[in-house]
């Protein structure tokens, strides 16, 4: 099967209960956009407009490969004067009281069309949907959510066992498909003079700061913290997002008939999934698993999952206290072990225009459904699809 082969094939929705006015501190708008990534839209809207990028408030980042509508907001003292062009459009809805912050949000609405589905797997595919609202799915995260683990490398990871030189490595000399070649050109260029340098002259405004800072101060420590702040956030919620996954892929191979399990590839290795549950085995999965932090205290069997994770990974749960060094730290949070889609949908197969080629044995089926935030639309795909 494939996804996102067109924008139309990923359509997302923000579910909100904003109650917007005529009086209040911020203004509302409703953005709609195709094919851009959230941020990177906010620093087109905040140089546009010359409104500080920190004054625009958002509830959850939205797919790049999609069409996508969600809210935003902005203090009332500015004005966005372009409201639209060939990718987004900005409604504006009348004033509320508080600036939107991330997780500001009920869930989200889906829509998502899956292509190249061959004729003998569609029983299959039917057969997983008829019961996916009752037994759901394994709630983790998925690959969206690591972009910042280049090579399955961690910075965080980093920070933790404080190796601050190869977290600032990992971050100024790695590279991803999706970066500009300038970028990709810059980062070379600091790999080959990591050990000099200062004869190393650097322009792009995410990397220079860092190197910079180090040339200054010889510190790479103080080198990290010259990071975004936004980034090194995402990447501390990363690792600690990939341990929530290994801890709750324990937690169903111990409670769950190994007949029933089987495994799904994602960007960082293979995820769990079950084909279906009994009573009994829906009863003895835990309903919440806590993220990982320094103060992160579970009993029994709980505890010993996390421990195997750690003891894995070569940390102990002492090391998580890194705010001091840092400036960052991980927050600990219950998160729901299995997901449930609510009124979910799938349409009858009809012909793949894009991969058929007149074959007349590829076709695209439509799901909808709705998810609550933080949750990711592909694990339901994972399941219905296989893959």
């Amino acid at each position: 099967m494939k996804l996102k082969q067109k924008p139309e094939d990923f359509q997302v929705e923000e579910l909100n209960e904003l109650k917007p006015s005529k009086e209040g501190e911020y203004k509302l708008y409703l953005l709609e956009k195709k094919s851009l990534e959230t941020f990177s839209l906010l620093n087109y809207l905040s140089r546009k407009n010359r409104i500080p990028i920190q004054e625009f408030g958002i509830a959850g980042l939205k797919d790049r490969h999609a069409i996508t509508k969600q809210y935003l907001t902005i203090p009332k003292i500015y004005e966005i004067s372009t409201l639209k062009e060939n990718n987004f459009n900005l409604t504006f809805l009348g004033y509320v009281p508080e600036k939107l912050k991330l997780g500001d949000l009920k869930g989200n609405k889906f829509e998502i069309t899956v292509r190249d589905v061959k004729k003998g797997e569609l029983e299959g595919v039917y057969k997983k949907a008829e019961t996916i609202e009752q037994t759901g799915v394994p709630n983790y995260f998925d690959s969206q959510r690591f972009g910042s683990a280049i090579n399955k490398e961690f910075i965080a990871k980093h920070l933790i066992r404080k190796e601050y030189e190869q977290a600032v490595k990992i971050y100024l000399a790695q590279s991803t498909r999706f970066e500009s070649s300038k970028i990709k050109k810059e980062k070379t260029q600091i790999l080959q003079n990591w050990k000099n340098l200062e004869k190393t002259e650097i322009k792009s405004p995410t990397l220079k700061p860092v190197v910079e800072e180090y040339k200054k101060t010889k510190n790479w420590l103080e080198a990290y913290k010259r990071i975004p702040s936004k980034l090194r956030e995402i990447m501390i919620s990363a690792y600690q997002s990939y341990l929530w996954n290994e801890c709750v892929k324990r937690a169903l191979i111990a409670k769950i008939d190994k007949k029933k399990i089987y495994t799904i590839d994602y960007s960082l290795g293979k995820l769990i999934f079950y084909k279906n549950l009994t009573e009994k085995e829906a009863r003895n999965i835990p309903e919440t698993f806590k993220t990982i932090n320094k103060n992160t205290n579970s009993k029994g069997f709980e505890q010993d999952i996390i421990n195997n994770v750690l003891n894995k990974e070569g940390i102990t749960i002492k090391e998580f206290d890194i705010k001091k060094q840092t400036g960052n730290f991980f927050t600990t949070y219950e998160r729901k072990t299995l997901l449930k889609p609510a009124n979910f949908t799938i349409s009858q197969p009809k012909t793949d225009e894009i991969n058929d080629r007149g074959r007349k044995n590829k076709y695209k089926i439509t799901l909808s459904f709705t998810l609550p935030k933080g949750s990711y639309a592909t694990m339901i795909t994972k399941r219905v699809f296989n893959q």
